[in-house]
């Protein structure tokens, strides 16, 4: 197949069913409370301007971060850029949704929330969100 038939649309396919295809599921049912609240409170810093979309630094509590060693601050700096990364994605999806909650948002709030429980186990109280 050649480029200029990868860029064709199949006229088999009607505008409105390619549209409403195009569409993300949206769960009727919604988030569990915890992420719910958890995505909330993200999606407030970054429209705050709290949580700045292309700064991981944004994300870290210096209280606690000042106090680890400097291994420990390389760890939270590296899951810093890795959560920020899936943070922007979550908000260009809740914007996208028309602030509904998709499988595919449902899905990365409750990763992001479970993986920074955990590494806050280790670290503390480290990041913002």
């Amino acid at each position: 197949m050649d480029q200029n038939q990868q860029n064709q649309v199949d006229p088999a396919i009607d505008q409105e069913t390619q549209k409403r295809l195009n569409q993300p599921i949206a769960r009727p049912a919604g988030l569990s409370p915890k992420d719910l609240a958890f995505l909330n409170d993200v999606v407030a810093k970054v429209e705050n301007g709290e949580i700045k979309p292309l700064a991981p630094s944004s994300l870290i509590n210096h209280l606690v971060y000042d106090g680890l060693t400097p291994e420990q601050q390389g760890k939270v700096d590296f899951d810093a850029v890795n959560f920020l990364n899936t943070i922007r994605t979550i908000y260009d999806l809740w914007k996208y949704s028309n602030q509904q909650a998709t499988f595919q948002i449902e899905n990365l709030v409750h990763q992001v929330r479970v993986t920074k429980e955990r590494l806050e186990e280790v670290s503390g109280d480290v990041y913002i969100i």
